[in-house]
């Protein structure tokens, strides 16, 4: 009796030391795939300040040489959506009857102050969202969505816009077309991208628009 109380002892020791092996191991799995994911986040902030005067340069040129390569796309009747303006396109935003800017880039890629939107009497809506691969926080999409309702609302036209009109301006205008224009996140997409051809997202910034659509699909059935 007293060496088999010995033997269930030891193999419950082992069984333990196995589990708690295992849990270092998922730990140090744990800590490389954050150390991975901080790396990448890093290089990408430093190449996208790098990139940032180039890339805006070549999108200059376009303009300059390509008439389809437009600035910035009426995509709705009261949205505006286009790359980062410069302090002298104000006056003609106001003309096109801009009261709000949303603004996605970090402050190392806005070019207009918000003083300047302001002595114009265009609200101002920044919300800094790194470039390449990211996409707004549900709370900004929400934030950024509401403030377009409001504009409409009042028949005033916001202009949205990061760097080049690509990407993180396109997924708050699909968010926006989703909840207040009932389209389906596939079919906001196509319909922008008639509009304005260069418009492409991110994985992380379709995942955020299924997130959006999804969530408005179960608020209906809710009601």
């Amino acid at each position: 009796m007293y060496i088999e109380e010995l033997k269930e002892e030891g193999e419950l020791e082992v069984e333990v030391t196995k589990r708690e092996l295992v849990v270092v191991e998922k730990d140090d799995v744990q800590r490389k795939e954050i150390a991975v994911s901080n790396a990448k986040r890093a290089f990408i902030l430093i190449g996208a300040r790098a990139l940032f005067y180039p890339t805006l340069l070549y999108n200059v040129v376009r303009n300059k040489m390509q008439s389809e390569f437009r600035w910035w796309d009426c995509v709705d009747e009261f949205i505006l959506l286009g790359a980062v303006p410069f302090p002298t396109d104000v006056p003609r935003l106001k003309q096109l009857g801009v009261h709000g800017v949303i603004t996605l880039n970090e402050s190392y890629e806005t070019l207009v102050p918000t003083s300047l939107y302001q002595a114009y009497e265009i609200d101002h809506l920044v919300l800094p969202t790194r470039d390449y691969l990211f996409a707004p926080s549900y709370g900004n999409i929400c934030r950024a969505v509401d403030f377009i309702h409001k504009n409409a609302s009042s028949g005033k036209t916001t202009y949205v816009h990061c760097k080049a009109g690509r990407g993180r301006s396109t997924t708050i205008v699909l968010c926006y077309l989703v909840q207040h224009r009932q389209m389906t996140p596939e079919d906001a997409y196509k319909y922008v991208k008639s509009v304005r051809a260069r418009v492409l997202l991110a994985k992380t910034q379709w995942q955020v628009l299924a997130d959006v659509g999804f969530c408005l699909v179960l608020s209906l059935l809710w009601k």
